[in-house]
């Protein structure tokens, strides 16, 4: 697969190419120097929290991936994305004035967070931009919230949405490089220890590849089945 400098989901060359279909921009909220949410218009396009929607530049060659932050009852399609240095995609988004115009495919993917299994409860676990799909899970079913979501990123102002995520059964956020009083100070990974663990609980994770990894790699040496992991892979260390 082709990357351009700091990027994940890519197409492939030669992929089929999608449909793709209109849509104006609402509004493109910064809440960090490089994070930033874009709101397009909903019109009538339906979604389940975990799919993800490929935004086009104006040739419609090029394209990125972002999964939808906002819920299913919200009227419009929000997406959260890291702002990265020689990203052509990002830089052009977020600069994008309402009213503009965006091609878009319609949503898909895989992931369903919350969703992938039929009985027992879950649990969330993200880094960075990676809690995009559980913060629309957490919109879209306040009712059914997580047993337990884990939070990680670099800076406290990145942890985004903690509004929403506070309906969560349990939220513990963890900042890497300052300290905030009433935050861990270290990686989420440094939480892992504070799991339930039992084989009627789910676990979503969301973000940074590596952080997959490991949390991956604890929770199957803690005896958890490799069906109950999910997983869904934003960015690349090699990449951040």
């Amino acid at each position: 697969m082709t990357a351009e400098k700091k990027t994940f989901r890519i197409q492939a060359s030669g992929q089929q190419k999608m449909e793709t279909m209109e849509v104006s921009v609402r509004k493109v909220i910064h809440y960090t120097r490089d994070v930033f949410e874009l709101q397009l218009e909903r019109r009538q396009i339906e979604f389940e929290p975990g799919q993800c929607v490929a935004i086009y530049l104006d040739d419609e060659a090029t394209f990125r991936e972002y999964s939808i932050v906002s819920g299913t009852d919200d009227r419009y399609l929000g997406f959260l994305i890291k702002h990265l240095e020689g990203g052509i995609v990002t830089e052009y988004l977020q600069n994008r004035e309402p009213g503009d115009t965006l091609k878009i495919s319609s949503p898909y993917g895989w992931f369903r967070p919350g969703r992938q299994h039929e009985n027992g409860q879950f649990i969330f676990i993200a880094t960075g931009t990676g809690i995009a799909p559980f913060l629309s899970y957490m919109k879209s079913f306040p009712q059914n919230p997580p047993l337990r979501l884990l939070y990680g990123a670099r800076q406290h102002e990145d942890l985004i949405g903690l509004k929403d995520l506070q309906q969560a059964g349990m939220v513990q956020l963890a900042v890497s490089r300052e300290e905030i009083n009433g935050l861990h100070h270290g990686r989420v990974t440094d939480l892992l220890p504070t799991l339930p663990l039992r084989q009627d609980i789910h676990y979503y994770l969301c973000g940074l590849d590596t952080m997959i990894r490991d949390v991956t790699y604890w929770l199957k040496n803690h005896g958890t089945d490799s069906r109950n992991i999910h997983r869904e892979i934003f960015f690349y260390a090699s990449h951040s």
